[in-house]
């Protein structure tokens, strides 16, 4: 055998074994590259909010080659408050929230409970997409350490469920209805002349069961995955509120991830908000065509600028007019 036969035959297994060695280096950091993700929302399951976390999640997943795992919990991580504050510590890693909720930690946010705010959800999305969104992004980052990836999701239009018929705001004298923990919130029902009860949401049917609160307010898909129709004998569809979703991420998370990484995650949050948002539109049509049509409920069709009026000095007086200005510049956006 030659010299250099004899050495190469020396060699290779050496030669394996720093291969299987590389192999398993490779395989390790690889695996340790991999991240999960906790994603909470406060709505029930199945409802678009819920499909639409789950579809980011599936995005997520296929575009990461699966070293980005995002889990999705309706209602199980807390209700909006813990929510918010589950991001500010750390404790969560991403949510959907309720664009107004934000108003407990940041005031400016309490702009986006102003009732009849959006002319319609096109107008929403421009602002929420627009200088505007971005003044409140920015604040809220500012001021709570909270990074959000899109808060143009549509979360829907909420309409007034009740065990007695509303059809003018004087019918809404004295009646207890359920509404966000949200300051411009219960304002604005003071101001309709009802009293606010806040109540979670997982709470809420056991509320009207027990006759906690008279009404409710809520986008339809929310009211159907509540169950609240089997409860209340009314749907007064006043269109109140057109609101959108926050999904956001905590400081912590986002110092984990790299500039990559966030890049596909907010790109996927943008692209499920897409489905999501066609899912809603789908939800409140056939949902309103199907309890019309099989008397579920009764439906009140009412004028809107009668309740409108009721709470039209609500941006010039609310906490001393701090959100006149912004109420200004969201009704300017054409």
């Amino acid at each position: 055998m030659s010299t250099r036969s004899s050495l190469r035959n020396r060699l290779a297994p050496i030669g394996l074994a720093l291969l299987l060695v590389s192999m398993f280096w490779i395989s390790s950091a690889h695996a340790q590259a991999k991240i999960e993700l906790r994603l909470g929302h406060g709505n029930p399951v199945d409802t678009p909010v819920d499909r639409g976390v789950k579809r980011l999640a599936e995005l997520v997943s296929e575009r990461s080659g699966g070293t980005i795992m995002i889990r999705t919990y309706a209602m199980s991580l807390g209700n909006e408050n813990q929510l918010i504050e589950g991001l500010q510590t750390g404790a969560v890693d991403m949510a959907a929230n309720v664009a107004p909720s934000f108003g407990t930690v940041l005031p400016l946010s309490n702009v986006l409970g102003i009732l009849y705010l959006f002319r319609d959800v096109d107008h929403m999305q421009k602002v929420m997409r627009g200088d505007v969104g971005a003044r409140i992004s920015n604040a809220l980052l500012e001021k709570s350490k909270i990074h959000v990836l899109d808060q143009s999701w549509y979360f829907g239009t909420r309409q007034l469920t009740s065990n007695r018929p509303v059809t003018k705001p004087e019918d809404l004298q004295g009646m207890k209805v359920r509404v966000l923990p949200v300051p411009i919130y219960m304002s604005a029902w003071r101001a309709l002349g009802a009293t606010p009860t806040p109540i979670a949401f997982p709470d809420l049917f056991s509320a009207i069961q027990n006759n906690l609160v008279d009404a409710q307010e809520n986008p339809l898909p929310n009211i159907k995955g509540g169950g609240f129709q089997l409860l209340h004998k009314h749907l007064t569809l006043t269109a109140h509120i057109i609101s959108s979703w926050v999904v956001s991420v905590s400081d912590n998370t986002y110092k984990r991830l790299t500039p990559e990484q966030l890049k596909l995650i907010t790109q996927a949050v943008k692209d499920a908000g897409t489905y999501q948002d066609k899912l809603m539109v789908e939800s409140e049509e056939s949902i309103l065509k199907e309890w019309q049509q099989g008397g579920v409920l009764t439906v009140h069709t009412v004028d809107r600028s009668a309740f409108k009026a009721k709470v039209a000095k609500l941006p010039a007086e609310f906490q001393g007019g701090i959100l006149n200005e912004m109420y200004g510049l969201i009704q300017d956006v054409k």
